[in-house]
This record gives C-alpha cells, sequence and structure tokens, in this order.
C-alpha cells in the first residue's frame, strides 16, 4: 500500500488492515440494500413478478416486515450463543450465504413467480439484517473505543460509495442494454427483456461475497467469552439462553441502554422502513422508474461525503450530540 494512500486511509480511520477488511464489508453488503432492498428489485416486483397482483404494495410491506421481525427476535439468541461459542465470523458466513443465495436465485424470477420472489425476498432480507448483528458485534474487538466514530462513519462511507457505484453500472446496463451487448427492441422475448434486471439482482450477491472475503481473511475472531461459573464444556445452546434471559432481566436497571434500544427501534428502523418501501410507494403514486431509481443514487452519492464528514464531526463534538444535531 502506498504512503499516501495510508495516510488517507489513517486520517478516516482506518490505518490498520483489519480496520479496513472490517469496513470493506459495507461496501460488500451495500450493493444489495441498493439494487435489491431499495431500487431495482421493488419495481421488478410490482412491474413484472406480480403484475397481475392487484395487492402488490400490501404483500411486499407485509414480506418485509416480516423478514426483520423474524430475525429482530432471533437476533439476541443468535448473539448470545457467538458469544458463547466464539462463532461471530461463522454466523456471519452462514447468514451471508442465506442472503447472497437467496439474492442470485432472483435471476431466475419471471412473471407470476410471485410466491417464490417473497420466499427470496424474505431470506435475503434475514441474511442481510442477520449479518448485520454479526458484522457491527467485531468492531468493539479490533477497534480502540476512540476510533469507534470514525471506523463507523468510514464504512458508511465505503457503503455508500460501494452500493452506488453497482447500482450506476446496473442503471446502465438496464437503460442502455445494447451497449453491454444485452438483448433490446422489439420481438425479444420476455426473459431477454428481463434479462438486463435479472442480471443487476445476480451481480450484487456476487458483489457482497467477493467483497466479504477481506473481512473473513484479516478479521480476527474474537475469543470465547465464558462467566466465572462457566466452563468450556458447558452446553452452548442453553449457556446462550440463561444468559440472554439474564440480559434482558438486568436491562430495566440500564436505563440508558433501554432507551438507546428503543431510540434505534424507532429512528433505526424507521428509516429503514423508508428506504424498503420508498420506491414501491413511490411508484404506486405515479413516479416514474428513472426518478425513482435516480433519488436513489444521489443518496448514495450525497451519502459518502458526509458520512465521513460526520465522523470528523463526532470526534470534536461527541458521539451523541452528532446523532442528535
Amino acid at each position: 500500500m502506498k504512503q499516501w494512500a495510508k495516510r488517507l486511509a489513517a486520517r478516516v480511520g482506518l490505518g490498520r488492515p483489519e480496520l479496513r477488511a472490517w469496513a470493506i464489508y459495507d461496501w460488500a453488503n451495500s450493493a444489495v440494500m441498493t439494487t435489491v432492498i431499495a431500487a431495482v428489485f421493488p419495481l421488478y416486483f410490482r412491474d413484472v413478478v406480480a403484475a397481475d397482483m392487484p395487492m402488490a404494495l400490501s404483500v411486499f410491506g407485509v414480506a418485509s416486515s416480516a423478514a426483520i421481525l423474524f430475525i429482530g427476535v432471533l437476533s439476541p439468541v443468535l448473539g448470545a450463543l457467538a458469544d458463547v461459542t466464539g462463532t461471530r465470523k461463522k454466523m456471519l458466513a452462514l447468514l451471508m450465504a442465506i442472503g447472497s443465495s437467496s439474492v442470485a436465485a432472483m435471476f431466475l424470477l419471471h412473471e407470476g413467480d410471485w410466491p417464490l420472489a417473497i420466499v427470496l425476498f424474505m431470506l435475503a432480507n434475514i441474511g442481510l439484517a442477520g449479518s448485520f448483528v454479526f458484522y457491527d458485534a467485531l468492531l468493539p474487538h479490533i477497534a480502540r473505543e476512540e476510533e469507534m466514530d470514525r471506523v463507523s462513519t468510514a464504512a458508511f462511507g465505503l457503503g455508500y460509495l460501494g452500493g452506488g457505484i453497482l447500482l450506476a453500472l446496473n442503471l446502465a446496463w438496464i437503460f442502455m442494454p445494447e451497449r453491454f451487448g444485452l438483448p433490446f427492441g422489439e420481438g425479444i422475448s420476455p426473459a431477454q427483456a428481463t434479462l438486463p434486471v435479472r442480471l443487476a439482482l445476480l451481480s450484487s450477491a456476487l458483489w457482497w461475497v467477493a467483497f466479504a472475503l477481506p473481512l473473513f481473511l484479516k478479521v480476527p475472531e474474537p475469543p470465547r467469552r465464558l462467566e466465572a461459573d462457566e466452563s468450556p464444556g458447558t452446553h452452548s445452546v442453553r449457556t446462550a439462553l440463561a444468559r440472554l434471559v439474564e440480559t434482558l432481566r438486568e436491562l430495566r436497571e440500564y436505563r440508558h441502554a433501554f432507551l438507546m434500544l428503543l431510540a434505534f427501534l424507532v429512528y433505526g428502523d424507521g428509516i429503514g422502513t423508508i428506504i424498503r418501501m420508498a420506491v414501491i410507494y413511490g411508484g404506486e403514486l405515479g413516479i416514474g422508474t428513472e426518478a425513482l431509481i435516480g433519488a436513489i443514487l444521489i443518496t448514495q452519492i450525497v451519502g459518502v461525503p458526509f458520512a465521513f464528514l460526520f465522523g470528523a464531526f463526532a470526534d470534536r463534538a461527541g458521539t451523541k450530540p452528532a446523532i442528535l444535531f
């Protein structure tokens, strides 16, 4: 790595290889957030896969909510189990495999395949949201406390950039297939007409897996966390459930932790709902496809510099004032 690149990486909080490897996972999974969750798949589902289904918007919303609710209930159990067994990276890999294979299988979706589309979309959401649980859990083990804001916001910046780059490429071959040697014009079959969109979905799965590799190669697995009364031979599942119950009991004593979780539910997940529903809802209102997807792309571009700027701002003002601002 050249000296200027090392200095730049250090300035934005990514001065060590394991920090860069961790942050690049945001670049990897953001392609799925932009192409599959936010922009391309919702419109493909509405206009092609579920074109003859009158309740497409409602079904899409229910499927998205059900998937997030499922991983929300399951995550505490998986997190406790990963703590006990020391398998955060394995859990992340499993959920990424579920999510990426589901996204890749979307390449097979055609008109009328809405039941399969719903199943794949739910599995993709479960894999993506579930992998975030273990991805975030790795950060405190590789970054010092004073580095957390910079590293986290740098990862967000890379995520906006990576998701924006792939979305721009996807839009190029969706709207200009002839430039890429893809079928176009009159007289082509329905499968040929949808090929650019289906390739966009497939590309996001490949992007996710390819750019996740540095995390598995460079980020160390944190050691098992055993309490004083636990031994290495303790039954993992039983211990994980016992810890979870204990944590829920103790949460009432930690008011700030409870308020933080409540705020994340209302604020963070509220934004997530908007991201997931904006394009398909805008389409129902009659807003053009180009305008809807263009808005997502502009958001990605704007997000890159401001993610890094807010990391610097949080360093100076503090994390909570930066969030409130």
